[in-house]
């Protein structure tokens, strides 16, 4: 669709920036405001007939194209060639007086260089329509598919009833939307933590969430806290299990000092680890994790664990052997090896030599314990380690 020159179209007055999205959309131009609104609005429309004045409102707006661009960087050999083509397009809406009910669309200079939607690069710089954008909003808000066949089935309607002059739907327009929707459905207070706490506080219990808040009394920042949840599907999978997995992923937000802890378990049917509890923290001390385990075995979900898989950490064993005495505790291989690795980096040393030779000697240090680590053989795996 393209508008023709001095061409009129009337639309009602309380829809026309409605309307003005909808042209857009149609021409695939973005029409960008370039002289704001300067007619008196405090007058009355016989004011306005004795003294002459004919326009209530007036605003004005140049095609997307309009303007030039050049590049301030020395070079860049990647540079896109910029879209800006000094087009003279100037769409014009006008209110009058005499009719207040209806504004007047008029385009009274035409394009130059361009014709619009003509390039396929061009539109992919155009806003994504807004009846896609509704539709898209209503998917994810109830997300019963992907985002990767939620972007597929709008595709298929777009070739199907679209328009060639409208953008398609990309993952970024999902994501985007996804992050808006999220932070609607999600975020109760523009404060992370507040908005936290009221998830802890009140809307997870109201889903029979079993809810754990650590005493930090015994820590010097008043900021510090740790609180863990589990759903009630988490809580009948915990009680039939009896080998765990502890695993720590830190940096969970902008806050570096916050650490999810997360209890696994291995799902037979999915063959993989499931998560049955979380504590969310930012004391990196053993008394939070102490304090989650008792919690556990005092309600009865965590009750005679015989193995715990973990990480490399002090705390994380204290707390296990404190609270579950007679429990086995294994490290992860990988971390065994990255632990050795920055022991053997920091401690091997040879006087006099360069420090190419005491990296040579550190990987053959290195060989020798991993090959204990893979040893199946429990009697040989014993004299390896004499």
């Amino acid at each position: 669709m393209t508008l023709r020159l001095e061409n009129i179209i009337r639309v009602k007055t309380s829809e026309w920036k409605e309307c003005l999205t909808e042209i857009g959309e149609a021409c695939a131009v973005k029409w960008v405001i370039c002289n704001t609104n300067k007619q008196p609005t405090n007058i009355t429309t016989e004011e306005a007939k004795a003294t002459g004045i004919k326009l209530c409102f007036s605003q004005e707006y140049s095609c997307h194209r309009w303007g030039t661009y050049e590049s301030k960087a020395a070079s860049c050999v990647v540079q896109k060639q910029t879209k800006k083509n000094k087009c003279p397009a100037l769409l014009c809406v006008n209110g009058f007086f005499k009719t207040p009910e209806f504004y007047e669309f008029v385009v009274t200079k035409d394009y130059a260089e361009h014709t619009p939607g003509d390039m396929r690069s061009d539109i992919c710089t155009l806003p994504l329509a807004k009846k896609y954008l509704y539709k898209l909003a209503q998917q994810l808000e109830q997300p019963s598919k992907s985002a990767s066949q939620i972007r597929i089935d709008m595709l298929r309607a777009v070739d199907q009833y679209g328009r060639k002059s409208e953008r398609k739907v990309n993952y970024y327009d999902i994501w985007n939307l996804m992050n808006k929707i999220n932070k609607k459905l999600y975020y109760f207070d523009r404060d992370q933590m507040t908005s936290f706490l009221i998830w802890m506080n009140n809307k997870l219990p109201t889903l029979n969430f079993n809810i754990f808040k650590a005493i930090t009394s015994y820590s010097p920042d008043p900021s510090a806290f740790a609180y863990g949840f589990m759903s009630p599907v988490q809580q009948e999978k915990m009680k039939t299990t009896t080998s765990f997995c502890l695993d720590a992923t830190h940096a969970i937000s902008s806050n570096v000092n916050e650490i999810l802890y997360t209890l696994l378990v291995r799902d037979k049917d999915i063959v993989r680890g499931w998560p049955v509890a979380f504590m969310v923290t930012n004391d990196r001390s053993v008394s939070p994790i102490i304090q989650w385990l008792q919690f556990l075995k005092r309600s009865f979900l965590l009750v005679d664990p015989k193995q715990f898989t973990i990480y490399c950490c002090a705390a994380e064993v204290h707390a296990i052997q404190t609270t579950f005495s007679a429990t086995s505790i294994q490290f992860y291989i990988f971390h065994v090896i990255q632990a050795w690795n920055q022991k053997l980096s920091d401690s091997v040393k040879i006087p006099g030599s360069l420090p190419s030779e005491a990296r040579i000697l550190c990987g053959v240090m290195m060989k020798s314990l991993q090959e204990i680590i893979y040893e199946e053989d429990i009697d040989v795996f014993h004299h390896k380690i004499i």
